[in-house]
């Protein structure tokens, strides 16, 4: 009892007394068949930087006074018992979605699945919680999905211990979806790093983009959103091939790929 909320004790040892009574009848059933509990009043113990103290010669009229008056105290040992402690720690750390969704045809997620909260508090003793470096959900699983999802998901939480807080349990899962459709642009391909004494031609001159798309973002997407680049540095000089590398394209596109893996080119 009379714990500073600033310190938590840490479950690293036995806090346990040996106690040597002397009384009669009935009254050593009630020890038999329980250990009794005695409380411990942090405020009145000795402590350090680390530890409290608790010493057989300063304690031992409290532990007679939560004994029955019937019954003699004749030892107590050990002498000092230590509780070990630290401070409480503070820190947050990020909610990771474990997820298996599957959608409709024809539908798809717009952007992102939305977490509220996204970050979990930790409260507890810092050499335990440093450990912890993100809260993972329970699996969130469904299927055949066309409509927007809204959900509260339990957390995984690591550690199930009283000196262990948690300021979350739960999570808000919720995401946009709409139907996409698949859609594609011939995308000029740019050749980089040319050595200024070296003239090269090339072919195909544009290259297919494919890509995944929300029906409403695919009316804003342009060619121009995307940039295939070739870089000469990394040509494949045994089969005269260029490596095609999407170098930009839109952020909410989903499933971006090229038309063809390389293209031809010689050297003039």
């Amino acid at each position: 009892m009379n714990i500073p909320d600033e310190h938590v004790i840490l479950k690293d040892s036995l806090h346990t007394i040996n106690v040597t009574i002397s009384t009669y009848g009935f009254n050593f059933l009630k020890y038999y068949f329980v250990n009794p509990k005695l409380q411990v009043d942090f405020n009145k113990l000795k402590k350090n930087s680390v530890e409290y103290l608790w010493i057989k010669n300063d304690e031992f009229q409290n532990v007679v006074n939560q004994i029955s008056a019937s019954t003699e105290v004749k030892s107590i040992n050990p002498d000092t018992i230590k509780f070990n402690y630290d401070t409480y720690f503070v820190k947050s750390v990020p909610i990771v979605l474990k997820h298996d969704v599957k959608y409709a045809p024809g539908f798809d997620i717009d952007d992102k699945f939305n977490l509220k909260p996204d970050s979990v508090k930790i409260i507890g003793a810092k050499a335990t919680i440093d450990t912890i470096a993100k809260i993972e959900t329970e699996m969130f699983s469904i299927n055949d999905v066309n409509a927007n999802i809204s959900a509260s998901i339990s957390l995984k939480l690591p550690i199930s211990s009283p000196d262990i807080k948690f300021s979350e349990n739960q999570v808000l899962v919720s995401g946009t979806v709409e139907k996409f459709t698949e859609g594609s642009f011939f995308v000029p391909i740019i050749v980089t790093n040319i050595p200024e004494n070296v003239s090269i031609k090339y072919f195909p001159k544009e290259i297919e983009v494919l890509f995944y798309s929300s029906l409403d973002y695919y009316k804003t997407i342009t060619v121009n959103n995307f940039r295939v680049e070739c870089d000469y540095n990394n040509l494949d000089q045994n089969n005269n091939k260029l490596v095609p590398i999407i170098v930009k394209q839109p952020e909410k596109v989903k499933n971006v790929r090229l038309g063809m893996k390389s293209i031809e080119f010689i050297i003039l």
